[in-house]
Order: structure tokens, then C-alpha cells, then sequence
């Protein structure tokens, strides 16, 4: 009965006339295809690819170099004490990558790269682990105490970075990264030479002040490739205009 009613239903329909339920409304409504319902989330991978990409290669670079001690002969004696490395001067580079996503897509995206990149580097040693055993063992300053520190500290500090860059975004470009890589520097500085260095005889308050100074001299330095690249990373959102 109901099949010979909606085939009467269309023999009298008149041209023009409008279908009741619409499409979209009848029975939930039209089913989105499998590349609309995951739009979103690929959209999300696609943006994320070359940002954790390039922060797990510098985060890979500064464990490399480790210990590539600087030689500084004419620098103050509390600077040359600090056993800075090569990779003292990668360290600003990786947060201030972090800043870049965070002007580009804003704070959600800045943590989503800070974690996967992480996680990217933990499955790395997971899926290598007697190599990287055994280039631990070659670079007495990364002890497993170390790096876990260091991840931790990493972590931490670029955590509060994003979310302090957030804070004072604002009309001018340059507060956001200034007040993001202060914040960095400082809490990276307090946490991760005392976690890894304290009661081993090192001197860790004199490493940690002066790679503080290091590390917030080189962002400051920063700041120009960070203004040069402003028009490619134009903030897609709302207050992110900025």
C-alpha cells in the first residue's frame, strides 16, 4: 500500500512542485562522503607535517651535537665555565619554530607540534634503541637521567612559552615572541640543570645561568628571520590576525 501511494504521490506531482521531506532533512539527512567527514581532521595532519618534521630534525641536530663544545677564549669566565655546545645554539630555533605555527594556526596547533614532535623522537629511540644506546654512551653529557630531564624541561618550558605568547598577542608583532622565548629560556634554564646535573659535582647554577644567557641572546637575534617571515605565516584566525 505505502509503494502504490508514493507511486500515485509522483504520477500527480505537478512539474515545480517541492519534495517534502527535503533530501537533506529525510531520515538524518544526506550522508557526507568519506573525504568531507574527514576533512577536518587531514586538514589538521596536513598543517602539522612540516612543523614537527622541522622541529624533530632540530631537536635531533641539537642531541648530535651535543657535545661540540664552543671554544669562546675571549668570553666573560662565568660564560666560557657554562660548557655550552653546538647544540646550546639549535635550542632557540626549535622554539622559536614552535612560535611560528603558533602565529600561523594559534595555540591548539603550537602544543599538537610540541607533543608530536616529542613523540616522534621517543618512537624514533623506541624503534633504534642500541643506536641510540650506544650514542649515548659516546656523549657523556647526555646520561638517560639527562635526556629525560631535558624532555621534561622541554616540555615544560615550551608549554608556558605557548601559552604566554598567546597572552600578549597583540596589534605589534614583536612582543609574542620576545615574551614566548623569555619565558622559554627561563624555565628550560631553572628546571632541566638541576634535574640532570645536581649531585654530581657539577657546577649546574652557573651552566644554567649562562645558558639562559644564551639562549635568550640567540632569540633575541631570532626575532629578524621571525619578522622576515611574517608575511608566509599570516595568522589564519580571529584574534591570531595579529
Amino acid at each position: 500500500m505505502p509503494v502504490v501511494a508514493l507511486r500515485l504521490e509522483r504520477s500527480v506531482r505537478l512539474p515545480g512542485t517541492a519534495i517534502w521531506p527535503p533530501k537533506e532533512r529525510a531520515y538524518g539527512g544526506e550522508m557526507p562522503n568519506l573525504l568531507r567527514r574527514y576533512r577536518q581532521p587531514l586538514l589538521v595532519v596536513a598543517r602539522l607535517i612540516l612543523p614537527v618534521l622541522l622541529l624533530t630534525v632540530l631537536l635531533g641536530a641539537g642531541f648530535l651535537y651535543s657535545d661540540a663544545l664552543l671554544l669562546l677564549p675571549d668570553a666573560p669566565s662565568w660564560l666560557r665555565n657554562g660548557d655550552l655546545s653546538m647544540s646550546d645554539l639549535i635550542l632557540p630555533m626549535a622554539w622559536t619554530a614552535i612560535q611560528l605555527t603558533n602565529r600561523r594556526h594559534g595555540a591548539n596547533y603550537a602544543f599538537a607540534q610540541l607533543v608530536a614532535g616529542l613523540c616522534l623522537l621517543v618512537l624514533i629511540v623506541a624503534l633504534n634503541p642500541y643506536d641510540v644506546n650506544s650514542m649515548v654512551a659516546l656523549t657523556p653529557a647526555l646520561s638517560a637521567r639527562a635526556l629525560v630531564s631535558f624532555g621534561v624541561a622541554f616540555l615544560m618550558a615550551n608549554f608556558i612559552g605557548i601559552t604566554l605568547f598567546e597572552a600578549v598577542r597583540g596589534p605589534e608583532w614583536w612582543p609574542q615572541p620576545l615574551v614566548g622565548s623569555f619565558a622559554v629560556s627561563l624555565v628550560f634554564s631553572l628546571f632541566y640543570y638541576p634535574a640532570a646535573f645536581a649531585g654530581q659535582g657539577a657546577d649546574w647554577a652557573g651552566s644554567g645561568l649562562a645558558h639562559f644567557a644564551v639562549f635568550f641572546g640567540e632569540s633575541l637575534f631570532l626575532l629578524l628571520p621571525y619578522y622576515l617571515l611574517r608575511p608566509a605565516m599570516r595568522p589564519l584566525y580571529g584574534m591570531n590576525g595579529y
